[in-house]
């Protein structure tokens, strides 16, 4: 077995791809069904984007977590590296990034960290208990059976590691939305507790967020569950803002509620931190 350490070149382990030297390819995998032009509208300006970014802060902050440590973190499901780059933004951190989607990596800038190609469930030892937190924003709710998930990330976690967690909320907002951008489910606060404590973690803190939200929520599933629009058009109608103005006031309202509250008692997002035991 092979002694280099994560994101140092290894013939024995890793190819960097020779076309797309942003990222290293360490698992040679298909890609499960993403839509792909979700990223042409989720971009670091995007009033949404800027929320979670704002709660994850907030959180950060109420755990006192300390922003100048030499601490390493794997973002997995990275896409094109927003919370890489807004983490890394913030802090002192280093930020590597996973993805099995090539289109995303393609995509993504360079930052501290490095990007992977890379499927977690392969468990490479050499990404054994290696990060010293786990970044896991809107994507087990990808997963088909996120127990098994969870734990394969938890395996790159050292021990007393936080996971910060983000996933959809409220399952009566599930609509044909969800349906689009492959989301098998919407959480509650305790969907999300039970898959975290399945598989080992502890619950660190956990609540909704986007709680304004809701009701543009009802409207986008009134509307787009009787919409004969493409699949593409359905990703560009329910999360893009029709306008400059509307996506003006939507940011003023985010801050609006972060400013006054950190997570709220009920919202469009669940919002967790949990801890890898010793």
């Amino acid at each position: 077995m092979s002694n280099s350490k994560v994101g140092e070149p290894n013939n024995n382990l890793t190819s960097r791809a020779s076309d797309h030297p942003a990222f290293e390819i360490i698992s040679e995998t298909e890609a499960p069904y993403f839509p792909e032009n979700w990223y042409d509208f989720a971009t670091e300006d995007h009033f949404w984007v800027k929320w979670r970014h704002a709660v994850l802060c907030g959180q950060i902050n109420v755990l006192q977590i300390p922003l100048d440590t030499p601490w390493r973190g794997l973002d997995i499901g990275c896409g094109q590296g927003i919370v890489q780059r807004q983490i890394e933004a913030l802090t002192t951190w280093r930020v590597d990034g996973s993805d099995l989607n090539r289109l995303a990596l393609e995509r993504s800038q360079p930052g501290r960290g490095e990007k992977f190609l890379y499927n977690i469930h392969d468990r490479r030892e050499e990404m054994r208990e290696a990060f010293d937190f786990l970044v896991l924003f809107d994507v087990i709710e990808h997963i088909d059976e996120p127990v098994p998930f969870l734990e394969a990330a938890l395996f790159h976690l050292k021990p007393e590691g936080l996971v910060f967690v983000n996933v959809p909320a409220l399952s009566w907002l599930y609509s044909r939305y969800d349906r689009v951008a492959g989301h098998f489910r919407r959480y509650s606060k305790t969907s999300l507790q039970t898959e975290l404590e399945a598989c080992g973690a502890r619950i660190v803190a956990i609540g909704y967020w986007g709680m304004s939200l809701i009701p543009l929520l009802i409207l986008r599933k009134v509307l787009l569950n009787f919409s004969s629009r493409s699949d593409a058009d359905i990703i560009r109608a329910g999360f893009q803002p029709p306008s400059l103005a509307i996506a003006k006031m939507l940011t003023a309202l985010s801050s609006l509620e972060t400013s006054v509250f950190r997570l709220t008692p009920i919202g469009s997002s669940v919002f967790a931190v949990a801890r890898k035991p010793a």
